[in-house]
């Protein structure tokens, strides 16, 4: 059973596939999962391994699918000592699993949740990226709109650094409905650690905003590393084939290729 875990473990890291790995770190008493055990969650909800069986294990199943969301670490302890007419285990002991989001799909933050965002968003899922939409307005900003995303969040674009992380494993695309919102965005997105911050905009109404970002304290190199125009030049003009521009540009950086807009 280790062997076939392991061999789980190789595969999915050689596919870069986000999971959430289930370790039983603790027993007390009479328990049916022993130190050590352990199962990998899947995204879809699918499991490899065990950490004992029975109800504890699907509820660690389900814990373990908050994480995806949360992308954060928990130990969850479990009594065993619970009356026989119960539906809960009856073994008398105690136990304990750690259980850690271990993620190496990289994150895309979308700015925007308009015609080219939502397509964006969509697709970018679909290429393996972490997928949050931000945007300030509830109609656009809906979860039903985005089921194959990680998170939506809406909320005022000041505040939303404080329901988001951004790390070095960041991408961030702004798509807002305006030239203030976007210059809003990036004020608070460019001293983060994105390697990656991209912009829907003329190369004109650029120049303007970076002279305003380098009054606000960033550096012009910082202001100079942001992808605008946005995506590469496929001649796009629907929300469509401009998203279709900016996933190949990103996925491009991702992979190591830095290719900029080019008329």
């Amino acid at each position: 059973m280790a062997t076939e875990l392991f061999q789980e473990l190789k595969r999915v890291f050689n596919r870069n596939e986000s999971f959430v790995l289930c370790t039983v770190v603790e027993t007390l008493g009479s328990s049916p999962g022993t130190v050590g055990q352990k199962m990998i969650v899947f995204r879809d909800g699918s499991t490899s391994g065990t950490v004992g069986g029975g109800v504890n294990e699907e509820r660690v199943r389900v814990a373990a699918l908050d994480l995806f969301k949360s992308g954060s670490s928990q130990i969850l302890t479990f009594d065993l000592n619970n009356p026989l007419d119960g539906s809960d285990p009856v073994c008398g002991g105690q136990v304990r699993i750690f259980i850690e989001m271990i993620a190496d799909e990289p994150q895309m933050l979308v700015f925007g949740a308009g015609h080219i965002g939502k397509v964006l968003a969509k697709m970018a899922a679909l290429a393996r990226f972490r997928v949050t939409v931000i945007d300030e307005r509830p109609e656009y900003a809906d979860p039903k709109l985005f089921p194959e995303c990680e998170s939506v969040v809406c909320c005022r674009y000041e505040e939303s650094l404080e329901k988001v992380k951004i790390n070095d494993r960041s991408f961030v695309v702004v798509v807002t409905p305006g030239h203030m919102k976007d210059k809003e965005v990036l004020e608070l997105v460019l001293p983060t650690s994105a390697p990656y911050v991209g912009l829907v905009s003329s190369a004109r109404k650029m120049v303007e905003m970076k002279e305003a970002l380098v009054a606000k304290g960033n550096s012009r190199e910082r202001a100079d590393s942001i992808f605008t125009p946005i995506g590469i030049n496929l001649g796009s003009t629907t929300p469509e084939e401009i998203a279709v521009e900016i996933l190949a540009q990103v996925v491009a950086f991702r992979n190591g290729k830095i290719i900029r807009f080019a008329r």
